[in-house]
């Protein structure tokens, strides 16, 4: 007996086992049955998603609302099936009923092949279904002229005739298609679904797995269940029982958690040489480069979700045991440090794809990680190159409040009135208004000697506010106010 897939073996054959799209599921069932039904449905979402079984089971739903099993059989006598309808559900999910035609649109993307499907649409369905169906599977890669050729047909459809487009690319389709269609938009799969579906299938199967594995399995589907459960076939031809992490990391080439952890420890604690020797280990294992920046980024993206969000949080997709141990490395490091770490990773990962010295980029993002003992943030960078206390200069600059001039002598007052009385007669004539004066110049900027620029290139405050900021000093100059000369920066980005 040939072996069936597991994507196949277990795929959803009603709308209760779609897993994740549940509020997709609910609106068609309600248009059923409230009979609201749209002549042409759009399903958009990434791959493995469901798109395509829930068009198989609304087409079934369509055309094979009810079963019957109340046909009489007298007793002693074995009669053939004669439950049609369930004989026509079953053959729409299978794929096989002439009433739901299932049309590639990879290879049927031609104008003779729209026009062949609009020749054939005009036909009635046959035998005691309602509608006639076509799901057009990656609609997005028929040619415009194609699409072109659809949109009368898809505009004032015959009543017995149902459109469901599935696509991974809905930006592909026509704006005019679209405005023919209820669309429908398919999301990922949570992790959480993913593994509690893993895990049914596991038992189904009468075989045993450990969490971490269905964690790990999950979250390299990345969402799509179809992925996962394609990954969970492969461990489940090896023959292991129950399926450990071992298994999982020697079958798919994934770096050991341990070592990946160790590492992280030892950036942690800046020990350089152990951090490039659980490096070098993991890469003699036969891990690419590639892969192990992507699994250090999703280790320390883990950390950095612990260290903001709290050991507890969703967003944190790991199995118990992960959870605790990642839970108390990330209290060694600060938010912002771990911020730093994942921007470095991505950079190295990205020049790393298309350089030829991609080891010597990773051992020095390594040393680079490991000597950092501390980040500072944005307003401790801002203390330390101005030496006050973030915060402190702008309290310096606010005026003290104006107070109300001393009360004058009488005699003071007596001697105003007198002068102010005798000049009445003959009043000055009115003086040009002065035009205010302009601030005193700052202190002139000289340049500055090379050794003097490279004393405040190799200082750790500078090198620390380049590398955190990405910046470039464009000029360094010294400031001449007399007393004392400054090194100063101009125009750093």
């Amino acid at each position: 007996m040939s072996y069936t897939a597991l994507a196949r073996r277990y795929r959803s054959q009603s709308f209760d086992d779609v897993v994740g799209q549940e509020p997709i599921a609910q609106t068609l069932r309600n248009a059923i049955a409230t009979d609201r039904l749209h002549h042409a449905y759009l399903f958009c979402g990434t791959r493995g998603v469901g798109k395509t079984s829930m068009a198989r089971i609304f087409a079934r739903a369509l055309n094979a609302p009810d079963t019957i099993t109340d046909c009489p059989k007298p007793a002693g006598v074995d009669y053939p099936d004669l439950d049609v309808q369930q004989r026509m559900a079953d053959a729409i999910m299978r794929g096989d009923d002439i009433n739901v035609i299932e049309i590639d649109g990879a290879s049927n993307r031609s104008v003779e092949d729209a026009r062949q499907l609009i020749a054939n649409a005009g036909l009635a369905p046959s035998g005691n279904a309602r509608f006639k169906v076509y799901i057009i599977d990656e609609v997005h890669m028929l040619t415009k002229d194609a699409f072109n050729t659809l949109l009368k047909l898809m505009e004032e459809p015959p009543s017995h005739l149902k459109f469901i487009l599935a696509t991974t690319e809905p930006h592909k389709v026509l704006p005019t298609i679209h405005s023919r269609c209820q669309r429908f938009d398919f999301r990922n799969i949570p992790t959480a679904k993913i593994v509690e579906h893993l895990r049914h299938v596991v038992k189904a199967e009468k075989l045993g797995a450990e969490d971490a594995v269905l964690f790990q399995v999950a979250r390299l589907g990345n969402g799509s269940m179809r992925d996962a459960l394609s990954l969970l076939d492969r461990l489940l031809a090896t023959g292991q029982d129950p399926l450990t992490a071992e298994v999982l990391e020697h079958m798919l080439g994934l770096p050991d958690r341990q070592i990946v952890h160790a590492l992280a420890e030892a950036i942690a604690t800046s020990d350089v040489a152990q951090a490039l020797a659980k490096t070098d280990e993991l890469l003699n294992r036969g891990i690419a480069i590639e892969q192990l920046l992507t699994v250090m980024s999703d280790h320390f993206r883990n950390l950095m979700l612990i260290a903001a969000c709290g050991a507890d949080s969703e967003l944190v997709e790991l199995d118990d045991e992960a959870r605790k141990s990642s839970a108390e490395q990330a209290k060694k490091f600060d938010t912002a440090a771990l911020v730093h770490i994942l921007s470095l990773l991505e950079n190295v990962s990205r020049y790393a794809r298309s350089s030829s010295t991609a080891r010597a980029l990773l051992d020095a993002a390594i040393v680079r990680l490991a000597l950092s003992e501390k980040f500072a943030d944005l307003a401790a960078l801002v203390a330390g190159a101005s030496g006050v206390p973030f915060g402190a200069a702008a309290e310096k600059k606010k005026l003290a409040p104006v107070s109300p001039p001393p009360p004058k002598p009488n005699a003071e007052r007596a001697r105003e009135r007198s002068v102010g009385s005798a000049g009445s007669t003959s009043s000055p004539p009115p003086q040009p208004r002065q035009s205010p004066q302009a601030p005193p110049p700052p202190g002139r900027r000289r340049p500055m000697s090379p050794a003097q620029r490279d004393q405040v290139m190799n200082e750790p405050l500078i090198k620390q506010i380049v590398e955190t900021f990405d910046a470039r000093l464009i000029d360094v100059r010294a400031e001449d106010n007399g007393s004392k000369e400054e090194p100063t920066e101009n125009g750093n980005e």
